[in-house]
């Protein structure tokens, strides 16, 4: 078996007295994901879904301590390769996106009631997950601790 490892964010900011969340899609998938990618040699995990989430978006995050989830899953024509995601929760002001071209076909801002179906089980959960940790720490959208 072999294994892969990415890096990426939950990324969430305050909008009309709710939390919106960024998904993307890639070019390769039908599927609504968070952003993320490759560990390159060197970087630790913060740093790659930082630099990975900049690449994608061209958003700079911020990490909030205290937040860390895995989802693993094989992908390959064969099943036989591992890989395993590490997310972290962000929350920003910023609403401008700049996608990158080469491998994101389309971005969108979800309300927190309106996460599409069109996900993968274990993103559900992480962004379930990663919610009530944002609002753990900064409350309800309406608030204003950020």
């Amino acid at each position: 078996m072999k294994y892969e490892k990415s890096c990426g964010a939950v990324i969430f900011r305050k909008t009309r007295g709710k939390y919106a969340v960024l998904l993307i899609k890639n070019r390769y998938a039908d599927f609504w994901s968070f952003p993320k990618g490759h560990v390159e040699d060197g970087e630790n995990e913060y740093q790659t879904a930082i630099r990975e989430v900049k690449e994608e978006t061209g958003i700079d995050i911020k990490i909030e301590n205290g937040f860390r989830m895995e989802s693993v899953y094989l992908i390959g024509k064969k099943k036989n390769i591992e890989k395993k995601v590490v997310y972290f929760a962000s929350l920003t002001t910023r609403a401008y996106v700049e996608p990158q071209a080469e491998e994101i076909s389309a971005f969108h801002w979800f309300f927190e009631d309106e996460f599409p179906e069109k996900t993968f089980e274990n993103d559900r959960i992480i962004f379930k997950e990663a919610l009530a940790f944002i609002k753990s720490r900064f409350g309800d959208a309406t608030e204003k601790r950020f």
